[in-house]
């Protein structure tokens, strides 16, 4: 039988390419067990029996966190100190005990039963920083059940030099027991670029490929496999002149890492001049040092999110505080722009509360949930505001759909620094107070914001999803979401006019800054500073050294100048064409003819 090539598409989350054989891990997420009833003599012996799985499995979960600080760093290892949290969830444990007591049945059942609802209810959002936290909860419950059944085997055992691992998933604490194995790249089912495994790869430099649907159904172990972390391409049963073609990609990456790495303390500085601030935004503390190692000059999105994930109640102000202090520290003499809690819509959090609403994205989300829950949105501000004593700090506040909003975020401030004079508590007294435009009307009345604002971050993700109203988790429309749609294009170029006629500077952190084409029209639009996931921000930075700034602003005007789609793409693609074209000869110099 002939065995052919294939290729899969899936998400790059780490850069590099590997090559060998599948390791297949044919585990599903399932998490059911068959129920039984206890007496009421075993109550209590049950539960006990729950407590010390519970028990055991934070001890697990300390050793591997001890191995990741000792093999990584200490913030990596944060990364399963945010697991042993969910372990003291009153959500889960404690109402487990509950739920044994008052059902009298055993404590896997009514466990895994706890952790199906929780994971059935984040799925119905569609959001990725909430949908890469199931990993997280599925490992923890996994490990639980594996100890209230006394099962010890390992997933990982026997692995091969070179091994491909391929699986539906992978728990963080499997990829940290990655640190002694010989592992070329893995591939997995599900996950996105903010999952902790994916951050786990990068940290270990194993490329990875995500979001490659069933893959597990269609390969077999053994399989000659390359993967291809900077595409996203998985190609099994590769034919020689595939191979060859990715061992001369190895030896191109190399040599651009080293470029790449050249540029590290250069500056984003187009060939006339003109220089642009790139930042990278983050979505867990971890990432600091790897926004720092990539070129960031400092942070231009730092969700909080993360902090109200898996815990009985909100985080304290002391808490955030350390968090937000650390970031400054660890991004210093650069400014990091704190966004204040982005709650609703797509987003769920353990103990908040929040009423159900019927159409959740344009229902009591962001700074709409946040100045009707003063007892939250507080302790953030001061924290946030605390923390800027020991660096630049600047807050930008989500979903702004108007002046009257920012007006009231306004108060609320300066009710909050009052609160903190008075305590003789130092902070910064110029922290510098941003808009979000990620809201069309906010993109209207930009010209107005602009006169309140001390700048403007567009959030070009939700902007383009309610402009173009486009759902993208929808797969029957979201090939119309179009970053290149010429009402997004003219709408962002509105914004940043408005902008800078008020002597505000302007960011774009959507997931356009990262495309380094759409840098560069950006670029000509006129945008001060790019923020973007920091892997992105070399290849950036290198596109921006290569061309002159009056070249990014000729793409531009010729492109808002296009009434569709097909014609801006055409424009795009001529003239990255003759970029390519001249660099080829810069590099090689004139070609003699044949």
């Amino acid at each position: 039988m002939i065995v052919q090539e294939r290729t899969y598409e899936g998400i790059p989350v780490s850069a590099g390419i590997g090559a060998g054989r599948v390791h297949l891990l044919t585990r599903t997420p399932a998490m059911s067990h068959e129920p039984s009833a206890i007496d009421d003599s075993e109550i209590e012996a049950e539960v006990q029996r729950f407590r010390a799985a519970i028990d055991l499995s934070r001890e697990q979960l300390e050793k591997i966190r001890r191995q990741v600080a000792e093999a990584i760093d200490d913030k990596h290892a944060e990364i399963i100190t945010a697991q042993m949290l969910f372990l003291g969830d009153i959500e889960v444990v404690d109402k487990t005990i509950d739920d044994i007591r008052r059902e009298k049945k055993n404590a896997e059942f009514l466990f895994n039963r706890r952790i199906d609802e929780l994971i059935q209810m984040m799925s119905r959002f569609d959001d990725e920083f909430l949908r890469a936290r199931d990993s997280d909860i599925f490992d923890v419950a996994h490990r639980v059940t594996n100890n209230l059944l006394q099962a010890t085997a390992s997933l990982l055992a026997n692995l091969a030099p070179d091994s491909v691992i391929v699986a539906h998933d992978l728990a963080p604490s499997e990829t940290a027991a990655l640190i002694r194995e010989h592992v070329a790249a893995f591939v997995l089912e599900k996950g996105g670029p903010t999952s902790h495994t994916a951050i786990m790869a990068k940290a270990l430099e194993i490329p990875a490929v995500v979001g490659v649907a069933n893959i597990t159904s269609y390969i077999d172990k053994d399989t000659p496999i390359i993967v291809d972390g900077l595409t996203g391409h998985v190609i099994t049963n590769p034919k020689p002149e595939t191979i060859e073609y990715y061992r001369n990609e190895q030896v191109a990456f190399t040599e651009l890492e080293k470029e790449l790495e050249l540029l590290l303390d250069q500056l984003p500085e187009t060939l006339d001049g003109y220089s642009i601030r790139l930042r990278a935004n983050i979505e867990l503390p971890e990432e600091l040092e790897h926004a720092a190692k990539h070129g960031a000059r400092g942070i231009g999105l730092f969700r909080t999110e993360f902090l109200y994930m898996n815990r009985a109640a909100p985080p304290s102000e002391d808490e955030q505080f350390e968090i937000y202090r650390h970031a400054l520290e660890v991004m210093h003499p650069h400014s990091v722009v704190f966004r204040t809690l982005d709650l609703g819509g797509d987003k769920f959090f353990s103990n908040v509360p929040m009423a159900p609403d019927i159409n959740p994205f344009m229902g009591q989300r962001a700074i709409r949930f946040c100045l009707q829950q003063p007892d939250i949105f507080h302790p953030q501000l001061r924290a946030m505001l605390r923390a800027s004593a020991y660096g630049r700090t600047r807050i930008l506040i989500p979903m702004i759909s108007g002046l009257e909003e920012f007006l009231e975020v306004k108060r609320h401030l300066r009710q909050v620094k009052e609160e903190l004079k008075t305590a003789n508590i130092e902070f910064d007294p110029n922290v510098e107070l941003g808009a979000m435009i990620e809201v069309p009307s906010a993109a209207v009345v930009a010209d107005t914001l602009a006169t309140e604002a001390d700048f403007f971050s567009i959030g070009t993700n939700d902007l383009i999803q309610y402009t173009l109203a486009v759902d993208r988790g929808n797969e029957k429309v979201a090939y119309l979401y179009e970053p290149l749609h010429p009402a997004i294009l003219r709408l962002i170029r509105a914004i940043i006019s408005a902008g800078h006629e008020s002597g505000i500077m302007v960011c774009v952190c959507g997931e356009m800054a990262s495309d380094p084409t759409m840098a560069i029209i950006l670029l000509g639009m006129g945008v001060d500073e790019l923020s973007m996931s920091a892997v992105s921000v070399p290849s950036v930075k290198k596109l921006i050294r290569s061309i002159r700034l009056s070249e990014a602003k000729l793409l531009a005007e010729e492109i808002l100048g296009q009434p569709t789609i097909d014609g801006v793409k055409q424009i795009v693609r001529r003239r990255l064409k003759i970029h390519a074209a001249k660099q080829k000869m810069k590099k090689f110099g004139p070609q003699r003819p044949a």
